[in-house]
């Protein structure tokens, strides 16, 4: 992961507010969309437990988005803790405390953020070592992301992205999507399976014969053994369609899946994010993480 050079761990304030001490930090900087949807929880608790892994710090991100309908934000006077306003700071306070219960030692910085939630969680990835959002608060912004040429936020965010979904205690391996060329994420997912202490699982596409799934089994090992010699590329799959809901059926015992997202023809150098990759989204019952390649 890239480094970052600060992180704002949280301190209690006057009146039980949050604000962030700046200090000076190469860990990696785990941001992570809050909402208010038991999925957003259980992407809280994923991402706390990935930082703990990767020794990163936690930064918790909530976007505000009332500013923008012209409503009434402010509290009803003489009702503490009332208001839109203050519901999204308990809304951060209760995603601390959910990243806290495992985890009591991890930094975790937080804000609120004035906006949309797709502007923002993309203006946040530009800081991010990785984004991580819940599977479900994915689905409400499905409209928004993808668009005419079905761009997820992976197209958009300046880091990697993490759609959690299903069982995040899972003890299997790392689960690869094979991709013909793409080569970071390959190395991702030996990043991945060296912090975890897993093997990794490879799912090459329907339509490979046997020798040629070994012949990839063999290659991808061979590359990961240069660089990552305690990890262990323990097997291979044949997907038995072309569908993502194959894809996902075929990496079932993994913990995590590790797919790629596929450069866009256009000069920005975006990661589309293809139909098929948005369905492994809708069917995976782990967390997918969305590689820039």
């Amino acid at each position: 992961m890239r480094a970052v050079s600060r992180t704002t761990p949280l301190r209690a304030g006057a009146g039980g507010e949050y604000r962030r001490d700046m200090t000076h930090s190469a860990a990696p900087r785990i941001t992570v969309g809050v909402f208010d949807a038991d999925e957003s929880d259980l992407a809280v608790r994923w991402a706390a437990q990935h930082a703990a892994t990767v020794g990163g710090a936690l930064h918790l991100v909530h976007a505000f988005v009332w500013t923008e309908l012209d409503v009434n934000i402010d509290p009803i006077s003489g009702m503490a803790g009332s208001g839109f306003r203050s519901a999204a700071q308990s809304l951060l306070k209760d995603a601390l405390t959910i990243a806290r219960e495992d985890h009591p030692d991890l930094p975790i910085t937080s804000e609120v953020i004035d906006g949309n939630a797709v502007p923002v969680l993309v203006g946040v990835s530009a800081e991010a070592d990785l984004l991580v959002l819940g599977g479900r608060g994915l689905g409400r912004l499905m409209t928004l992301i993808v668009g005419s040429k079905s761009l997820a936020l992976a197209a958009r965010a300046a880091c990697p992205v993490v759609v959690v979904r299903g069982r995040i205690e899972g003890e299997g391996p790392i689960g690869l999507v094979h991709h013909e060329t793409a080569t970071e994420v390959v190395t991702r997912a030996a990043d991945l399976a060296e912090a975890y202490g897993r093997d990794i699982h490879l799912i090459v596409r329907p339509g490979t014969t046997e020798e040629q799934a070994q012949e990839i089994l063999a290659g991808t090992a061979q590359r990961i053994a240069l660089t990552h010699p305690s990890v262990f590329v323990r097997d291979v799959t044949v997907a038995a369609a072309d569908t993502a809901k194959e894809l996902i059926e075929a990496s079932r015992d993994a913990c995590l899946t590790v797919v790629a997202g596929e450069r866009s023809a256009a000069d920005d150098g975006r990661v589309g994010a293809p139909r098929q990759l948005v369905n492994v989204l809708r069917f995976a019952h782990t967390p997918v993480w969305i590689e820039r390649d």
